[in-house]
């Protein structure tokens, strides 16, 4: 039986966390199915997330009207990444009392075994866009982006006072990402005529934030709308919008252009229309123009989790890019 360590280093506890088999966390399922009434006919690890995540399938009572089997969703994470945690937690604790338009998951439980955190989620209908995005034509992956604006759209909106445990000292936090970004994006292997204009281009560029650095409103960002962690189903021959996912890098600042970002990237994938569509469904009135493209590339560099290197591998025609001012356009295609 493995015993979970109370209070393990970042290594070890990212060693558990990539290599633990379903074996392995069963006696932390056992522990948490038993505080929570939980009767798994049932277990399943999913490999896709970089935390332990679980799918518990609990047989039908005899009083429900709904006869089908019941299927939660688990996520487990080391104490380390107790901030990564308070987000969820707090996003989907607050997202349960408001309709946005797509599903998000209802959370359940939540709490602590050996000290590591964790959530007992609703499993939401549909797989992951991602595993069929080479499927979707541009005008089915417009329907998402405008779908996904409108949702980006009602989630800022909701009210300020809700959403302060994930509120980020924003002056603070763009100082501290813009001082260690080189140093970052080198060990990261950020190709070398990239790294060497990096410190340039952020300088020339700082004024594309300045507008939001001393607003004291909030909105609460995903700051993770990548089909990853979009939900679609087939219904009449065509896949469906149907849940968002994963809540875990949410934050609350005044700039809601981070949100942008991962839409244009990985979602419109060098695709105008798909981006437009997604601006379109959040009623972006701002101009949609080279100086927006740099207010998502100072973002996209400075964001606090990701690798560019992912970026310029995935995203058309990026990868052998080798300045900035080329890559805004097609990063972030308008």
């Amino acid at each position: 039986m493995s015993k979970l360590p109370r209070d393990p280093s970042y290594n070890l506890a990212c060693d558990i966390s990539d290599n633990w088999g379903l074996d392995d966390w069963r006696p932390t399922l056992d522990t948490i199915c038993i505080r929570h009434g939980i009767n798994a006919i049932h277990m399943s690890q999913n490999f896709e997330g970089t935390n332990p995540v679980f799918e518990l399938t609990q047989a039908s009572s005899a009083g429900d009207l709904d006869k089908a089997n019941r299927s939660f969703i688990v996520k487990v994470l080391a104490p380390n990444f107790h901030v990564q945690y308070q987000s969820e937690y707090l996003s989907l604790k607050l997202l349960n009392h408001h309709r946005l338009g797509v599903k998000v998951p209802k959370l359940f439980y939540f709490g602590d075994v050996d000290n590591w955190l964790y959530l007992v989620i609703e499993k939401l209908d549909g797989i992951m866009l991602s595993s069929v995005l080479t499927e979707l034509s541009v005008k089915e992956r417009c329907d998402i982006a405008l779908e996904l604006g409108n949702f980006s759209k009602h989630l800022h909106r909701l009210p300020e006072q809700q959403i302060e445990g994930l509120r980020l000292d924003w002056p603070d936090f763009i100082r501290l990402q813009t001082d260690k970004c080189y140093e970052k994006r080198k060990k990261q292997g950020l190709p070398d005529p990239l790294l060497r204009e990096l410190n340039g281009y952020l300088a020339s560029h700082t004024d594309k934030l300045a507008a939001y650095l001393n607003k004291s409103d909030a909105h609460l960002i995903h700051t993770d709308l990548h089909p990853g962690n979009l939900l679609v189903k087939k219904h009449d021959g065509r896949y469906r919008f149907t849940g968002i996912i994963d809540f875990g890098d949410a934050l609350a600042c005044p700039d809601p252009v981070f949100e942008f970002t991962s839409p244009a990237l990985l979602l419109a994938l060098g695709e105008p229309k798909i981006f437009h569509a997604y601006l379109d469904g959040y009623g972006y009135g701002g101009k949609r123009d080279t100086s927006l493209q740099q207010h998502m590339m100072m973002l996209s560099l400075l964001r606090h989790t990701g690798d560019m290197n992912y970026l310029l591998q995935h995203v058309p025609d990026c990868r052998d890019e080798k300045n900035w001012q080329a890559l805004e356009a097609k990063f972030f295609p308008l």
